[in-house]
């Protein structure tokens, strides 16, 4: 018979591996052995999720095993604090994606009411959402669960994490108010916040908040209004339509938005950001100058370390001078363009830029100067295989518009063959060589012949010193 060394492992060590485990898979170890048998009633974290293949959410049969089984299980963990010494639990996570249904909201109450009753430090609730095609617009219509958590929840003095996904958060109603002293996670994803004040009074109810997480989310009727002293990361992600931003947290020190919007945006006050990432939204109305109101959001931001520009085309931000004496990395990503658009960045006074990363097509037809050292990352997406000698000379003209001094250059790109040079060029020679020093070179696709791909590296640029393909050491 094999040696069961697992349960040799101490108590502590059993239960913090079972602490990852589906509530459902715990319970079954209670059939291994004696020792087992009441293991379940001590493992920290409940985790509940309808995900079982086998149940057909058309099914009210199988609909109404979920609930059982839920309230069956928390009856056992209620009883078991009579006769178990250690039966705390810290973390309580629902999942219900496909069995949830608004008239059992009685029974969702109740089991966070169990939660909050054992003073859990973090709850997760998911509920199913509708996703409607839209042919005319070409997206989805999203449709809420109206559920609302209950007050034990949303007035909990223990709870630090609270992760949400796929319902409504409504403050409507006077006597409805969240008071959650000790929350300093808050993650909600594709939630609707039906006004601009529910997130104001949730900042007001959150004081020790630190990191607010919200991600394809909607505000209805307003900005993204938010105050708070404690609060160090922010990420916003919009679901449908894009809302301003005015913000009143002078500790924050990482901001990323995705689908910024310039009209209505007030950021003055957030004068701690390191860490600032940016995604411009297509759909918003396009200011004339869109280059003047970012230029001063990133030279009144003192502390500034990290800068992320993406989509900048959606915007028609055609040039923008950077000015901040912090910042160290300056990021483009999701550079998709036109052949005619181009774009220029002056670095006018950045005396710690350290490095510089480009992605996306070499259409979008960047422009760079900066008289730092600077370390660069390049991922191009465009480039064809067996692309003919225009497209090779369009690519060198895109790298040589980058006028820097380069310490360290990566560049990924499909294939090697995207970097041998067309013979008829190396005849002609009708540009200028790059004068790189290090370069590293990434490839989707593994070489067809590394001594080729060396050799036109070494045309591309003559200065090399240094070569690694693929993390292999060439030179």
């Amino acid at each position: 018979m094999e040696e069961d060394r697992l349960s040799k492992l101490p108590d502590e060590v059993i239960l913090h591996i079972l602490s990852f485990l589906p509530t459902e898979d715990v319970v079954r170890t209670c059939l291994l052995s004696k020792h087992w048998k009441l293991m379940w009633y001590s493992v920290p974290t409940l985790s509940f999720s309808d995900a079982d293949p086998d149940i057909d959410s058309q099914e009210d049969e199988d609909i109404e095993k979920v609930y059982k089984y839920v309230d069956n299980y928390l009856k056992h963990r209620k009883t078991s604090k009579n006769f178990m010494v250690d039966s705390t639990i810290t973390s309580f996570k629902l999942q219900m994606m496909s069995s949830y249904q608004i008239y059992k909201d009685a029974c969702i109450d109740k089991w966070l009411a169990f939660a909050a009753e054992n003073k859990v430090k973090e709850i997760s609730v998911c509920l199913n959402l509708c996703r409607v095609s839209n042919r005319f617009y070409g997206h989805y219509n999203i449709y809420y669960v109206r559920y609302r958590l209950p007050n034990s929840i949303v007035n909990s003095n223990d709870l630090t994490i609270l992760k949400l996904n796929g319902l409504v958060i409504d403050l409507s109603t006077v006597s409805y108010s969240i008071r959650l002293p000790a929350l300093k996670t808050l993650l909600v994803n594709t939630v609707l916040f039906t006004n601009d004040d529910v997130l104001f009074k949730l900042s007001l109810g959150c004081p020790s908040l630190e990191e607010f997480l919200l991600h394809s989310c909607d505000i209805e009727n307003g900005p993204f209004r938010f105050q708070s002293l404690s609060l160090k990361v922010l990420e916003v992600e919009y679901d449908d339509f894009a809302s301003p931003l005015q913000l009143e947290a002078t500790n924050l020190e990482s901001l990323v938005v995705n689908r910024y919007v310039f009209e209505g945006t007030n950021l003055s006050a957030c004068k701690a950001i390191r860490n600032l990432s940016l995604t411009f939204d297509w759909n918003i109305r396009k200011l004339e100058d869109p280059s003047l109101p970012l230029e001063d959001l990133i030279s009144n931001l003192p502390l500034l370390e990290s800068l992320t520009l993406e989509e900048c085309a959606n915007v028609n931000l055609k040039q923008i001078k950077i000015s901040n004496q912090q910042l160290k990395s300056l990021n483009l990503k999701n550079m998709y363009a036109d052949p005619d658009y181009e774009m220029t960045v002056i670095i006018e006074s950045a005396p710690k830029l350290a490095s510089f990363s480009y992605e996306g097509n070499i259409n979008f037809g960047i422009s760079m100067e900066s008289f730092n050292s600077l370390d660069g990352k390049f991922v191009i997406h465009n480039l064809r295989e067996n692309c003919d000698a225009n497209e090779f000379i369009s690519m060198m003209n895109f790298l040589l518009n980058l006028n820097c001094f380069w310490r360290i250059v990566t560049l990924h790109v499909l294939s090697d063959e995207v970097l041998i040079v067309p013979e008829n060029l190396k005849r002609i020679c009708p540009f200028s060589s790059l004068n790189w020093k290090h370069l590293r070179v990434k490839t989707d696709k593994k070489p067809k012949s590394e001594s080729k791909l060396k050799e036109s590296l070494m045309w591309i640029s003559p200065t090399l010193e240094t070569l690694c393909i693929n993390e292999k050491e060439i030179f």
